[in-house]
């Protein structure tokens, strides 16, 4: 187990006496002090066991600061303190001393993992990395959009500025692959978004999912997860995301950044209409147009009055 910051193994090591207070004290209440019914003994011998193995459980998550593992960590926390507190009414002498050490345990380590939640996510250098990270795809895509000229890379799906679908080439023959191919046509190789490229979307959703940042903080995170989606090909995923970044936001002019990139993703899905909406209410929200929404609802226009 990797050790990020040496104060997280004193509560690591803490949990795991709380852990096993938890699972014991059941058997105390029902055996030794008789001040649980044989019932309402074995539910809470279940329930306490459970959520006791649990809390143990969490030892390698703190000691190891594992990313994205703290809202785990602070619920299991928040249900084994709730269950002790009833535990309490039912033990007497030692166990009673020995149960409320281990809540000011866990009350401790809640205000640790609270001070240094940070270790628990990301740095951002971790997240440049992960998306610089990618392997050698099996499918080749163009060096630039054919409808924004942004920069793509190679095994994206979408574009991630606009949200087009690539023209996609056979990395093995060079044959072109069509939107619903799973294997080349050609030579017979099978096409798979790479495993870096999950992994990069992995890491924005953990890191968008942290509950502990500034609402601005959370809506760029949305925003990013949005934009590495659409590098998969998840649409519906992606409207959900943009749309959760422009709920975080308080400024006017991302949030019309957002709905212009909804409204692209949708067009590509063909719900036009719904992308026209949201063009339009991108254009009242933002009358200079700063996002462009005029633009792309200029492009659906044509689009739709173009021939089959």
């Amino acid at each position: 187990m990797k050790v990020n910051k040496p104060i997280l193994m004193l509560p690591s090591i803490g949990v795991i006496f709380a852990g096993i207070m938890l699972c014991i004290s059941p058997f105390m209440g029902i055996f030794a002090y008789r001040s649980l019914g044989t019932i309402t003994g074995i539910i809470f011998l279940l329930l306490f066991t459970m959520v006791g193995i649990w809390e143990v459980s969490l030892f390698r998550a703190i000691g190891g600061a594992q990313v994205g593992e703290w809202p785990g960590i602070v619920k299991t926390l928040a249900v084994a303190m709730l269950l002790r507190l009833v535990i309490l009414l039912s033990m007497r002498d030692v166990m009673l001393v020995l149960n409320l050490v281990a809540l000011g345990i866990e009350g401790g380590t809640l205000l640790i993992i609270y001070i240094n939640r940070q270790a628990f996510m990301p740095t951002e250098e971790e997240i440049q990395a992960t998306t610089r990270r990618f392997s050698q795809a099996s499918v080749k895509t163009v060096a630039k959009c054919p409808k924004c000229s942004a920069e793509v890379e190679a095994g994206w799906i979408l574009c991630p500025d606009c949200g087009t679908r690539l023209p996609r080439f056979c990395a093995e023959c060079g044959t072109e692959i069509k939107e619903d191919e799973q294997v080349c046509s050609n030579c017979g190789m099978r096409l798979e978004v790479p495993t870096s490229l999950i992994d990069m979307v992995d890491t924005l959703r953990k890191t968008a999912e942290m509950g502990d940042a500034a609402p601005e903080t959370r809506s760029a995170r949305y925003a990013r997860l949005g934009e590495g989606l659409l590098k998969i090909g998840r649409l519906e995923e992606a409207i959900e995301a943009f749309r959760t970044a422009i709920h975080y936001t308080q400024f006017d002019r991302k949030r019309t950044n957002f709905m212009v990139k909804m409204a692209v993703v949708m067009a590509n899905k063909g719900l036009v209409d719904e992308a026209e909406k949201l063009l339009d209410a991108a254009q009242q929200m933002d009358p200079e147009d700063v996002a462009g929404a005029r633009k792309v609802r200029e492009g659906l226009y044509q689009n739709s009055a173009s021939p089959a």
